[in-house]
């Protein structure tokens, strides 16, 4: 063997027995290999304010003024999840990256739990047997509310055009206008439907006749025919029983049937 050889033979055996060649190694390995789990520090995102927000989206801050969320405040001097990103989430990476759908902030239309974080109450009601279908990702909040809501009710961030404009968006067939008209659609969906969950089937906010009932309680029914109204409730209710079967309005029938 060479005496050169020799020399770094003797100089690696003396550097491992004292512990600096496994640091000597494992350098020479990282200069080859990219290295492993090792931390990447990812930049924390900061409030920035709605000033902000609008240089490029002016048309919602301007429309966020006048709706109910706009009263949203949080207490406190240090407190800065206000007005946009109270919703939103800090923007300042956002911004940094020069905007962008979903880049760096929540969006609400794809993930709900931006909504859930006050309104707890509805979460749980989408999680009742009969329900919208916002937890399975078919549908969002926004699809029937406007956060925003220049054009909306206060209580309800829904428009303000008609009581049940949300609603026949999808449900068109039950828009109307009908010949004879079922009179308690005008005072909204809501006065039958449970809109974001219930018990019951249809998200009625009661089973069978007693819905019906809520309204309709004059204490003796009409006959049909040799027998009167009592005797048929047993058999279904006033609906699913085939009497009153077009309950939100019919073109043919003045007992709202088809």
């Amino acid at each position: 063997m060479h005496p050169r050889y020799r020399q770094v033979l003797a100089v690696l055996a003396i550097c491992f027995s004292c512990g600096v060649g496994t640091a000597f190694a494992a350098e020479a390995v990282s200069e080859t290999e990219p290295r492993k789990n090792v931390k990447v520090i990812e930049a924390v995102p900061e409030y920035v304010g709605t000033e902000a927000c609008a240089e490029c989206h002016d048309k919602e801050v301007r429309a966020f003024k006048t709706s109910t969320h706009a009263r949203m405040t949080q207490p406190g001097v240090d407190a800065k999840a206000q007005g946009c990103e109270s919703c939103h989430g800090p923007g300042s990476l956002h911004v940094d990256a020069g905007g962008g759908r979903g880049v760096h902030i929540k969006n609400p239309r794809k993930d709900p739990e931006a909504c859930f974080a006050c309104h707890s109450d509805k979460k749980h009601e989408f999680r009742l047997p009969f329900h919208h279908p916002v937890l399975e990702g078919k549908m969002s909040c926004t699809d029937c509310h406007d956060p925003h809501g220049e054009d909306a009710r206060p209580w309800s961030g829904t428009s303000m055009m008609d009581p049940n404009e949300t609603c026949t968006k999808c449900h068109k067939e039950q828009r109307g206008p009908f010949v004879w008209e079922h009179e308690v659609v005008r005072e909204g969906c809501t006065t039958c439907h449970k809109v974001h969950g219930s018990v019951n089937d249809k998200m009625l906010v009661a089973r069978d006749s007693n819905l019906c009932l809520r309204c309709h309680t004059q204490a003796s029914f009409p006959t049909v025919g040799r027998s009167s109204h009592a005797t048929r409730l047993p058999g279904g209710s006033c609906f699913s029983a085939g009497c009153h079967t077009a309950v939100h309005g019919s073109n043919f029938d003045d007992h709202l049937r088809y």
